[in-house]
């Protein structure tokens, strides 16, 4: 396959590899654990949910970043941000309270959301339209190796004194920055490097004229609302009722990894050999069962298959957004499709993750996770009604 690919692809592929498989370092020793942590320091249950929703809140700047406004080219806006931010986790040395700890995150969330716009547009220019999901799968098999490697390690180590995190989450900082700095040998075709303005309103709008992004993302809006809802109740349930050891999140980590990077394989396979709304009608599907198990019981084992699941649902919510979107647009009009849809995320990521815990305070658990488990099945529902109208324009 990669032999009969252009030079330039083999050579973005190379460096997104390198760049994928150190992420994975720093993602798997990080970034399961965030929630854990913080729980276990003390963090309040808003705060759990702002350590949730941050990536999501963090999106909602997105539009500022649609257009090159400082000349530097798409590469610049994946590098330096992205190395930025993470080397804000060093300061993880000094963080001891729960205010200082979701503070130093949030900064890191914020900064990291600025790449996501040019790296959807890196995507579009460099990797062919017939590959794209396939290769993009290949780069988070490698992250997902290193990952799985990564949380196990990280996992023992927490299992130690939940206090490491000083030295565990700065080290992990800097293999976050050498996947930053490793992305800029790529090299995007045919661009010029010209300042630009701020995207106008008739760019940011024009999305919305496209009627099968309409239907994906009212879709895709009821399905991810409902998973928000419950998102920042797994933690609170796993160390306040299932009192689970660092260890055990480790563990997890590794379920959650091992299915992610099963995920990759099964979907990048998936999202080219079939149209957009089977999959996600399977998506909604398999997503469902995650809060549904957590409905049904708090037993350790049961939440390792929710784990699991997860995983593999994550590995096609990483992908979707990008190849969809990448089918749908131009490359000059795929940054603002990105934009769109990653401002709407933050829309959903600001109140979804706030409202679960008010329902379980209110009402208990299994309420919260009733009404995720529905809009997910909503959703489900709706893009079976629409599978006629999407399929003849879809594959864009």
């Amino acid at each position: 396959m990669f032999k009969k690919l252009p030079l330039f692809v083999r050579h973005t592929f190379y460096y997104d590899l390198k760049a994928a498989m150190f992420f994975g370092i720093f993602g798997g020793a990080f970034l399961p654990f965030i929630a854990i942590v913080g729980r276990k320091i003390g963090a309040t249950e808003f705060q759990i949910a702002l350590l949730m929703a941050a990536p999501y809140i963090a999106n909602t700047f997105a539009l500022l970043w649609t257009e090159d406004i400082l000349g530097k080219g798409r590469i610049w806006y994946v590098v330096w941000p992205n190395a930025i931010g993470r080397a804000a986790l060093i300061s993880m040395f000094f963080v001891t309270t729960p205010f200082a700890y979701t503070l130093t995150i949030f900064i890191y969330m914020l900064i990291t959301a600025i790449p996501f716009p040019s790296y959807a547009s890196v995507m579009k220019t460099n990797y062919p339209d017939k590959e794209r999901g396939r290769l993009m799968s290949y780069i988070r098999i490698g992250t997902a190796c290193f990952w799985i490697a990564a949380s196990t390690i990280a996992g023992w180590i927490l299992e130690k004194g939940t206090e490491n995190y000083h030295y565990l989450f700065p080290a992990a900082a800097l293999f976050g920055i050498l996947s930053a700095l490793e992305f800029r040998n790529i090299r995007v075709r045919r661009e010029h490097k010209d300042r630009e303005g701020f995207a106008a309103f008739s760019h940011i709008t024009a999305p919305f004229k496209n009627r099968p992004f309409i239907r994906f993302l009212t879709a895709y809006s009821v399905f991810e609302f409902g998973l928000l809802l419950a998102l920042p109740l797994f933690p609170l349930i796993q160390v306040d009722k299932a009192h689970i050891p660092n260890l055990v999140a480790g563990v997890f980590g590794t379920v959650f990894s091992g299915m992610w990077l099963a995920g990759f394989f099964f979907w990048g396979r998936f999202i080219d050999k079939h149209p957009l709304s089977s999959l996600l009608a399977l998506l909604f599907l398999c997503a469902s069962g995650l809060p549904l198990i957590y409905l049904l019981t708090y037993n350790l084992w049961f939440l390792g298959i929710a784990q699991g699941i997860a995983g593999f649902i994550f590995a096609a919510i990483e992908l979707v957004g990008y190849v969809v979107i990448t089918r749908m647009a131009s490359p000059k009009e795929t940054p603002r499709y990105m934009a769109v849809h990653t401002v709407l995320g933050g829309v959903r990521g600001a109140t979804a993750p706030f409202l679960g815990p008010v329902i379980m305070n209110k009402f208990g658990a299994d309420a919260a996770f009733a009404v995720s488990t529905a809009f997910m099945i909503f959703a489900l529902v709706f893009i079976k009604g629409m599978k006629g109208k999407l399929s003849a324009q879809e594959q864009i």
